[in-house]
């Protein structure tokens, strides 16, 4: 789970490298970034409900290959260029949705010494190699050779350690292929309850959609600063993500004190934190990014753990790996954000009698707005099922 996103995330500072070498728009490497979900979330929904029936193992294990062979593509884009760019993205997206959905039962299931640990254990798996990914390619291309080919070197270097370390890992659900011709629901029963739509459904692509902008927007905005931006932007990706892994012990504590839910918590984060991101847009410096990054990742760090608990109590055992395909699947919806920013914050800005910076700052502002508003039903719904289901807030 960790080379996988390792993978995953070490294109971050390569958008400067495209935008610099290349002379690739802010839009095209934003979309770039957020394409990846065209492979993600179809990979996501079927592998989840595949891993129930045939088992995590055989479904994580190629899902490192693909996501190897993702990065291969990619750095083949250094002689095919964007074509080979958004194809790789592709595929290292297929790859990272097989792993998500079944990876993150797999570790749960393993987890039969603390239970209440699984999904902790497999986000901070994944949200280390999330931060580490682009923390190492943002050095290597900052000051290795062949900025474009390299970092992804470093990374097919990893698969090949790590492959031969998976085989060891003992199965936790034997294949179970049913009868002929039956095929489990793509949306699993629990999907379409009240308890996930609003649990966990209505809030989940800010997930996603608060650290992208963390490392994905704020550095674009005060690059011009910076004497050396990959590397400024792969540290920006490993704050935002590695706050995400290292608020996971705290929001467990909060998580047991049952003052708030911890959606709720963490739509309080996302407010701060875009408010945050919207005054950066308003005035850049690059010591403003590093804080705001920071509190967006912690945002995303508390909203996955969250989202895991309540996905593991929503479902039943035999939905468990497509009902977190369906949540992983929403979560990876935020990616399109900074795409979605790149393109309207120009003619918002022109709106307002501004720039660019003002169109940031103005949508910004609206989604703080936004991530403050949803957080009264969301906790509102999420207490009720507490107090329905007889139970604490888990730990």
């Amino acid at each position: 789970m960790f080379t996988i996103g390792f993978g995953a995330n070490l294109f971050a500072p390569m958008l400067e490298v495209y935008r610099s070498a290349e002379g690739i728009g802010q839009p095209s490497v934003t979309a770039m970034l957020g394409v990846y979900a065209a492979g993600l979330v179809p990979a996501l929904l079927l592998a989840g409900r595949a891993s129930d029936r045939l088992g995590r193992s055989a479904i994580l294990r190629p899902a490192l290959l693909l996501a190897g062979a993702g990065s291969a593509v990619l750095a083949a884009g250094a002689a095919l260029g964007a074509p080979a760019l958004f194809a790789g993205r592709c595929i290292v997206g297929a790859g990272v949705g097989m792993a998500m959905a079944c990876g993150a039962a797999w570790i749960k299931e393993l987890s039969a010494d603390r239970p209440a640990a699984g999904p902790r254990r497999a986000t901070a798996a994944v949200s280390a190699g999330f931060g580490g990914g682009p923390l190492v390619s943002g050095l290597v291309a900052e000051f290795a050779p062949a900025p474009e080919l390299t970092p992804y070197l470093v990374h097919l270097a990893l698969v090949a350690l790590v492959a031969p370390l998976l085989r060891a890992a003992p199965e936790t659900r034997p294949p179970a292929p049913g009868r002929p011709g039956s095929r489990p629901a793509l949306i699993p029963p629990a999907a379409r309850t009240r308890a996930f739509g609003w649990a966990v459904a209505a809030w989940a692509p800010w997930v996603f959609g608060c650290v992208t902008v963390a490392f994905a927007l704020l550095p674009v905005l005060v690059l011009d600063q910076v004497r050396l931006p990959v590397a400024y932007s792969g540290l920006i990706a490993f704050l935002a993500m590695g706050s995400g892994a290292a608020v996971q012990p705290a929001a467990a504590r909060l998580a047991a004190a049952g003052w708030l839910p911890l959606s709720v918590i963490g739509l309080g984060a996302a407010a701060a934190g875009m408010l945050g991101a919207a005054a950066t847009a308003a005035w850049p410096h690059p010591l403003a990014v590093p804080p705001v990054a920071a509190l967006l990742g912690c945002s995303y760090g508390v909203m996955m753990v969250a989202g895991l608990h309540e996905v593991a109590l929503i479902s039943p055992p035999a939905q468990l790996g497509a009902l977190i395909g369906v949540f992983y699947a929403l979560t990876y919806l935020g990616f399109a954000a900074p795409f979605v920013l790149s393109l309207l914050a120009p003619p918002a800005g022109a709106a307002l009698g501004g720039g660019p910076a003002a169109g940031y700052a103005a949508l910004l502002l609206a989604g703080a707005a936004i991530a403050a508003g949803s957080a009264v039903p969301v906790g509102r719904v999420a207490a009720r099922a507490a107090r329905d289901a007889g139970r604490t807030r888990p730990a």
